[in-house]
């Protein structure tokens, strides 16, 4: 319901800005991507194939009515020629059987591990988009908390050029410290705009990954920034065993590897498995010489046999077999590259994370620092001890480390959602 009512939102809007949260944004890009629905769409194909193959199993029935009409020379049974006019019809149903059932077998396995394929592709790319959008919400969060916060240093410096063009009146401070506050305002404004330009540039590209209008003014619900961790503290050889029985990746790689394996045993065993064709027909056969339509009663025809071929595609096809062969072998080796490729993702992700928790850890000592050194540079300028530049420097210094601190918890949530994809969760 509350996307419902955010999509609504996003239509009615025109120029204002639309508000949206990490859930909705989750749930937007796990819905409305075009890319998952591709994958769905080929899910169903594959899924409606398998269950094709599996209805060759069935006979076809066929209904007709049939007439028939011969005129001039015609041979009978013993080779005599003799002229012949006479016709025949026929009403009824018919029953055909074409079955290679060993083909037929096989085939169908087959068909239904690729649809089970298709579904953990189509599951691959749900948490691929999900993990992308989720990424750039957070630079989206990040560049409005870095907004927030230099217009907070901007706010301080300009109550502090007021206080200071005071004191130049009154000709207790030096104009000199007045044109170097104003320059701090004029590059926090840049800053500001800076950091605006790169707010709207991650907004287009969240609204890209939802599909949502190109012109929507995307903003983040809340300012704050905290760290989120999803993955608690595992060791990376517990998150290595969960990737290699959670990851989509790899049961695709398993349902490829058995239908491999289903398509060398139909190279193998179906050609000795014999064909079946059979066929019943019953219903009324009349006719006689041309202009009787008389004579008719009911008739019925039956067949039955079995076969074997023999050659491509049959029996000593020696070819097929080394095909076969062959694909099942690479299934097997793409296997291993995708859970190698896996494995250094899920190390990669938890390096990140790691380094990222332990970055915000120094971020906020440098905080702390940074804070310190600002209070003692405005005790200073307050006793007339220091200079202005210092308290500058040290509110910039102050500015830079909240920034840093930004960037870490934001590197720090992209690498635990990260992590969780790797690990296929």
């Amino acid at each position: 319901m509350k996307t419902f009512l955010f999509l609504l939102a996003v239509t009615l809007s025109t120029a204002a800005p639309v508000h949206v949260d990490l859930v909705t944004v989750m749930k937007l890009a796990g819905a409305n991507n075009d890319e998952i629905q591709l994958a769905r769409v080929k899910h169903t194909e594959t899924l409606a194939e398998s269950k094709l193959a599996w209805q060759r199993f069935w006979p076809s029935l066929n209904l007709g009515v049939g007439y028939k009409r011969h005129d001039g020379n015609i041979q009978d049974v013993a080779g005599a020629i003799f002229d012949a006019s006479k016709q025949q019809y026929t009403v009824g149903p018919s029953v055909l059987i074409d079955w290679a059932p060993g083909e037929i077998y096989y085939a169908a396995l087959a068909a239904k591990q690729k649809a089970l394929a298709a579904e953990q592709l189509a599951e691959k790319s749900r948490r691929d988009i999900v993990t992308q959008a989720t990424g750039r919400y957070y630079d989206l969060l990040a560049n409005e908390a870095s907004v927030a916060i230099i217009e907070d240093d901007l706010r301080l410096t300009q109550d502090y050029e007021k206080q200071l063009a005071g004191a130049v009146t009154a000709g207790t401070a030096f104009r000199a410290d007045l044109l170097r506050v104003k320059t701090q305002v004029s590059r926090a404004r840049l800053a500001i705009r800076q950091e605006q330009e790169k707010r709207d540039l991650a907004a287009a590209a969240l609204a890209e990954t939802l599909r949502l209008p190109p012109q929507t003014e995307l903003r983040p619900a809340k300012a704050d920034l905290v760290p989120v961790r999803l993955n608690g503290k595992t060791g990376v050889a517990t998150l290595l065993s969960q990737a290699t029985q959670n990851r989509p990746e790899m049961k695709v790689a398993s349902a490829v590897s058995t239908a491999a394996q289903l398509e060398r045993d139909r190279a193998r065993i179906a050609p000795l498995i014999p064909s079946v064709q059979a066929g019943y027909s019953f219903g009324g056969l009349g006719g006689g010489y041309n202009g009787q339509m008389g004579s008719f009663d009911d008739t019925q025809d039956m067949y039955i046999g079995l076969g074997w071929k023999v050659g491509p595609g049959g029996l000593f096809d020696r070819q097929r077999q080394v095909i076969a062969n062959s694909r099942e072998e690479a299934t097997q080796l793409q296997a291993g590259q995708i859970k190698a490729a896996i494995g250094r993702e899920v190390v990669e992700a938890a390096a990140k994370a790691q380094s990222a928790h332990d970055q915000i850890a120094i971020n906020d000592e440098a905080v702390t620092a940074a804070e310190e050194m600002v209070k003692l540079a405005k005790e200073r300028q307050a006793s007339q001890l220091g200079v202005v530049l210092e308290y500058l420097l040290a509110r910039e210094e102050l500015t830079r480390a909240r920034q840093s601190r930004v960037q870490s918890v934001t590197n720090f949530n992209k690498a635990q959602h990260e992590l969780k994809r790797a690990v296929g969760r």
